[in-house]
């Protein structure tokens, strides 16, 4: 965990460990114990977070050759984590491919690990509203809300919300069995704009004080 935020936060020696671990192992595939079991997924989340397509297409071919479950969730976890918009729009693309080499009952992890990295999340959430039919028909006609509350998940603008209850209103015959769980995630988003209208100026006047350059609300 110590790892995981120390990275996130961009702290250059984490960065250049996990990137130095995760190159190793990649000079030698085969050796699993260069990483530490405990760090695993902390160290290729980062990695393909602070790498690029070398270190992507390494961890899809360590991902198709292994034989156990839970690797092969902590690396489809992993991929998400790339901050390369190219290779999160292609990895959306192959969740919901039959032939892709991801399979059905994976998909939502794989949509999930996107929607979940900054960059990723307007990504998905985009791609959710577009292919809508697509991914409904992927599912056989099975609403999944899972998709829905994970790429809203730090939804707190009223235009945000006026996407979720627009597209709730598009599609609201085919959301009929997950109905209770997207009314919630609609309640959950206007909580979370009513804590912003209560709190954020007094936040943003602080952080300014103590010299910290803030990024400006959206509404």
């Amino acid at each position: 965990m110590a790892v995981s935020w120390a990275c996130s936060l961009r702290h250059k020696q984490c960065l250049d460990n996990v990137l130095s671990l995760y190159r190793q192992w990649m000079t030698n595939p085969d050796n699993n114990t260069i990483i530490a079991p405990s760090l695993k997924s902390a160290v290729y989340c980062q990695a393909l977070a602070t790498g690029g397509a070398e270190e992507w297409d390494f961890a899809w071919n360590q991902y198709l050759k292994s034989n156990v479950a839970s690797e092969k969730h902590r690396l489809l976890r992993a991929m998400g984590c790339t901050k390369q918009l190219w290779l999160l729009s292609r990895y959306l693309e192959m969740a919901f491919d039959p032939n892709s080499g991801i399979r059905r009952q994976d998909s939502e992890l794989v949509f999930g690990s996107i929607a979940f990295n900054d960059i990723g999340r307007p990504l998905a959430w985009t791609f959710l509203r577009d292919n809508w039919k697509m991914i409904y028909e992927y599912f056989e006609g099975k609403a999944r809300p899972y998709l829905i509350t994970s790429s809203t998940s730090n939804f707190n603008t009223r235009q945000q919300l006026k996407e979720v209850m627009t597209f709730v209103d598009e599609h609201r015959t085919e959301l009929k069995s997950a109905s209770r769980k997207v009314e919630q995630k609609i309640e959950i988003i206007k909580n979370n704009i009513a804590w912003m209208d209560a709190n954020y100026e007094t936040i943003y006047q602080w952080l300014e004080q103590k010299g910290y350059s803030v990024k400006l609300r959206n509404v």
